[in-house]
């Protein structure tokens, strides 16, 4: 289960989620809070820069304790056919997670959309790791795209409800050499 909230600001955006994962009596907790903060805007493909921050934070029943924070500057980017799009670059500060991998991270956001037809997702690549952090220093890429379709409409209701799919690929998941994640979900959305 995953709950999500993004919101538009004067000041800026905000992202944020949380998802919790219970398999047997395994328990796992992982969220994410991403506000940033515009510095100017513009006319023409850069339509804003950005201050970014993310800060990271999950356990797990197997032991697993992590907090991460990324500091960045990015753009918010005018790109004909989509409804949003924006590119960041971070430097993130890892130290309790998962070794002491301080990396670089490149994040890409998009959304496009087609009356009740959605697509929206992100690609991070992360690069440039510490070299003291054992096996996890690894370049790696992790594709994230959701491709919805609300029913809202069709049901008589002015929430959306989305149903659809969602893909993960994440070559050398965590920074570890060869790990892959490639995972398609079936999703159900609906906007409180």
């Amino acid at each position: 289960m995953t709950l999500e909230h993004v919101s538009g600001h004067s000041w800026g955006g905000l992202f944020l989620f949380m998802d919790r994962h219970v398999s047997g009596e395994f328990k796992d907790t992982y969220s994410e809070v991403s506000p940033k903060f515009t510095l100017t805007k513009m006319d023409g493909v850069v339509s804003a820069i950005n201050a970014a921050f993310t800060y990271e934070s999950g356990s797990n029943t197997g032991g697993v304790n992590q907090d991460n924070y990324l500091y960045g500057v990015g753009a918010d980017l005018n790109v004909p056919g989509l409804n949003f799009a924006s590119a960041t670059l971070f430097y993130a500060a890892n130290k309790n997670g998962f070794g002491s991998s301080n990396d670089k991270q490149i994040t890409l956001t998009y959304g496009y959309s087609a009356g009740n037809f959605n697509i929206d997702g992100y690609v991070d690549y992360a690069f440039d790791n510490s070299e003291d952090n054992g096996a996890f220093n690894v370049d790696n890429v992790h594709f994230n795209p959701q491709i919805t379709y609300n029913l809202g409409p069709a049901l008589g209701v002015s929430n959306k409800i989305k149903l659809g799919v969602e893909y993960s690929y994440w070559d050398n998941q965590f920074g570890v050499n060869g790990q892959e994640q490639n995972a398609f979900s079936l999703i159900l959305k609906t906007h409180l």
